[in-house]
């Protein structure tokens, strides 16, 4: 089963969308700044998103925390976490196990919802590219790919996103950073 991810890059700043979606009746109840660094010895030209990101070994901080080791891909590296002090070591393990550091993003992810709904609306400030607005409803997961993204899209329009409509593609966060230009698609999780 494939899920839809929908990523869309919005025109207005920030508390621009913080304010509509509270005067809308959401709660904001979640704000995190998270510092990802991904490593990879993979070419990764012509793959989607998603095997952009199979493809590398990701350390994740989320405010300003130790790294957490996501997507492990070396049996040679078997520790969970990596303190702030420690990083500069691992990478020159990284680096002599053929790894290189390919990308290093930071967002600020602000989420969102209101009574009823089935999923949360994430704003995402990142670093370099701007802001997006990232939804999946695990209501829809067993519908065609199409179809996820169509009802993800109705159901922004409904909540008031209405620069988005149903020919409006996602960006994709690793595509525009590795080929340093933005980078469309129809499903930020594909």
């Amino acid at each position: 089963m494939e899920i839809v991810e929908v990523g869309i890059k919005l025109s207005k700043n920030f508390i621009y969308y913080d304010n509509f979606l509270k005067n809308n009746g959401f709660y904001n109840d979640f704000n995190v700044k998270t510092h990802d660094i991904y490593y990879t010895q993979k070419k990764l030209d012509g793959l989607s998103e998603n095997e952009i990101k199979n493809s590398c070994i990701r350390l994740r901080s989320c405010n300003d925390s130790s790294f957490k080791v996501q997507n492990n891909l070396l049996k040679e590296l078997t520790i969970d976490e990596v303190p702030l002090d420690e990083l500069v070591n691992l990478e020159k393990v990284l680096l002599e196990l053929g790894y290189k550091k390919i990308f290093d993003t930071l967002k600020y992810d602000h989420h969102y919802y209101k009574e009823g709904m089935n999923s949360k609306i994430q704003l995402q400030e990142i670093k370099d590219i701007g802001l997006l607005v990232y939804y999946d409803n695990s209501i829809y997961y067993e519908f065609p790919l199409e179809e996820q993204r169509r009802k993800l899209i109705a159901e922004l329009i409904s909540y008031g996103f209405d620069e988005i409509n149903f020919n409006t593609l996602g960006l994709d966060k690793l595509r525009t950073l590795y080929y340093k230009k933005e980078c469309y698609s129809k499903n930020q999780n594909g």
